[in-house]
């Protein structure tokens, strides 16, 4: 059989995929369209909501009490005529007019160590992007999806890089590692320095004097971020989202995922 024959035998029915014939096969489309992804905090994570959407994830639970901030529009799925707005709405009105069969649930709230196990109950994988500034609420989810058996995808906006730490039920966890006084962002960017600083294929000069400028600086501001950062961590968690669904092999923490435009 040819290869262009070969190429539509393995087409997928629906019009709305085929341009994803030779990368995934039918039955891993059907697979990953049930799939069900909760998600807490839709930031960064209104970006990766899209890209799964378009990949072909079709269930989606939204979860976040803010409203759109024009401070949002360098790096979010949101537009001007947003602004003031439910971020969990804004998203789930762009999503659906990208694709109307798209099942999501959405919440307009805060999550609180309480109410978590509720939410990430019935789900399959679980994206974690809370801000690490609001007390135990990100650790308790990781250990609620930990203890229902749901793998939990950590993304992160480095700027210039996109990154991703994965925790499963199985795996050592994030909350583990030793909580200093500030922002938990710092001793994740510190991790990833260590990680790399034996890799010598890779120049992070940037990443260190960002490190060390936002060391300097966190007190006063919240963490800087690009629509670069964003758009590569969305692509990294997408990739991950699709093997954690099709038994594909994955990095778990402390392992991470790193994408560099620098």
């Amino acid at each position: 059989m040819s290869t262009e024959n070969k190429a539509l035998e393995e087409m997928h029915s629906s019009s709305r995929y085929h341009k994803n014939v030779l990368y995934i096969t039918p039955e891993e489309q059907d697979k990953i369209k049930d799939i069900k992804i909760v998600f807490g905090g839709v930031g960064l994570g209104s970006v990766i909501a899209e890209a799964l959407l378009r990949l072909g994830f079709e269930n989606f639970v939204f979860i976040d009490g803010d409203e759109v901030e024009q401070s949002n529009l360098n790096r979010q799925n949101y537009t001007d005529n947003d602004v003031n707005t439910s971020k969990v709405e804004a998203i789930t009105n762009r999503l659906k007019a990208i694709n109307p069969d798209v099942q999501i649930e959405y919440h307009h709230l805060f999550l609180a160590p309480d109410t978590i196990k509720h939410y990430v109950s019935g789900c399959d994988i679980a994206i974690n992007a809370i801000d690490f500034d609001t007390l135990e609420t990100p650790f308790v989810f990781d250990e609620y999806c930990k203890e229902l058996g749901v793998p939990v995808i950590h993304p992160l906006n480095f700027g210039w890089a996109g990154a991703a730490y994965v925790v499963t039920p199985t795996s050592e966890q994030i909350y583990d590692v030793a909580r200093e006084t500030g922002r938990f962002e710092l001793v994740l960017i510190q991790n990833m320095l260590t990680y790399f600083e034996n890799n010598k294929d890779m120049n992070l000069d940037w990443f260190y004097d960002f490190y060390k400028a936002y060391k300097k600086n966190s007190a006063k501001i919240t963490p800087p971020q690009l629509v670069v950062g964003s758009n590569l961590a969305a692509a990294l968690v997408t990739n991950i989202a699709f093997c954690l669904t099709n038994n594909l092999p994955i990095k778990t923490y402390p392992e991470p995922y790193f994408l560099c435009t620098r």
